[in-house]
């Protein structure tokens, strides 16, 4: 897989949560990448590298004065373009030379902050297409797997029978389905059909017959699972995944609800502890084939036409998602 710091350069990640940037500066790795944000007064959000271009010394240790971001060390003052405006020990305070930090774009999208290198933040199509409104609850967390690894397994049907025994599927209840894998304009999507109902725990209480059934990949970052149903009603599972590193990934999550009464608190007492277990079991597991690969480092691992959405996620991660077929189909006993 490409190094994700040069994916950074062509694409979007959420770096944070809106509410937990204010004015005191935040740290937070991104692609491997230090980022510093802060809220100036003047409004909005500054997103800056995480480093003083004087000494090294990050940013986020200093604090925020009115416009600026203030280098802790030797006091320089960086605003929101990345541009010195002071410099303390000049006989008026102003820069010698023009000294920059790198800045990035930014933008809050319902609740999120997006960032990237880009002159622009381009948000994939699945999350403009979510309505505030039919938010129910969010989460997150950081696991210990590289992203293609979390978004493989939050779209892989095949694991729910084992890791989510009961929960999700039934071993006992597999029965053939066909998978439809379709390329589009910012990623790609999975179409199942033949299952309108499914064998778990999750579906007897919450659902009811469904009319669809897709797995989403949207601008490469946005993993979703898009159900909707006879009754008129649709839910949307989405995973907003950020690499911190190689091998660490942080997890920004939402479940949508439109056409259905379905409050907020509710959603949250009934559904969350049983989402809250299949996540639980799905991070357990991820981080244990981690630690397996380091113990059989170089190891090759056998990919099946089973594992459709693998060569998809690889072709999206290695900017070769275009060379791929336009629509892929395979039947699957799930």
């Amino acid at each position: 897989m490409t190094g994700v710091r040069a994916f950074f350069d062509r694409h979007a990640f959420v770096a944070a949560e809106s509410r937990d940037v204010g004015r005191t500066p935040l740290r937070i790795v991104l692609c491997g990448v230090p980022i510093v944000l802060f809220r100036p007064n003047s409004g909005g959000i500054a997103a800056l590298e995480d480093r003083c271009p004087h000494r090294g010394v990050p940013l986020s240790i200093g604090h925020v004065d009115s416009d600026t971001i203030v280098c802790r060390y030797h006091g320089w003052a960086f605003d929101a373009a990345g541009h010195c405006r002071a410099m303390p020990g000049t006989r008026d305070g102003q820069p010698l030379g023009t000294p920059r930090v790198t800045r990035l774009s930014v933008i809050e999208h319902q609740g999120l902050v997006w960032v990237s290198l880009t002159p622009e933040v381009l948000l994939p199509s699945r999350i403009k297409a979510l309505q505030e409104n039919e938010c129910r609850f969010r989460w997150r967390a950081t696991w210990n797997a590289p992203i293609i690894d979390v978004q493989e397994n939050f779209l892989d049907a095949l694991h729910t029978h084992t890791i989510h025994a009961g929960l999700v599927r039934r071993a006992s209840a597999r029965r053939p389905i066909q998978a439809s894998v379709s390329v589009v304009d910012d990623g790609f999507h999975v179409d199942y059909t033949g299952q309108p109902s499914q064998s778990g725990l999750l579906y007897r209480l919450f659902e009811s017959r469904r009319t669809l059934e897709r797995a989403h990949v949207s601008g490469a970052c946005v993993t979703q699972l898009e159900f909707a149903y006879a009754a008129g009603w649709a839910a949307w599972i989405t995973l907003c995944c950020t690499p911190e590193t190689k091998g660490t990934t942080r997890i920004y999550a939402s479940l949508h609800v439109r056409g259905r009464w379905a409050p907020s608190w509710l959603v949250r007492a009934l559904a969350w502890p049983l989402l809250a277990r299949v996540a639980d079991q799905d991070r357990d597991i991820l981080e244990r084939q981690q630690h397996a690969r380091a113990d059989f480092d170089g190891r090759p691992y056998i990919t099946t036409p089973l594992d459709i959405v693998r060569p998809f996620l690889e072709a999206t991660w290695n900017g070769r998602l275009a060379e791929m077929p336009a629509r892929r189909e395979t039947v699957l006993s799930i």
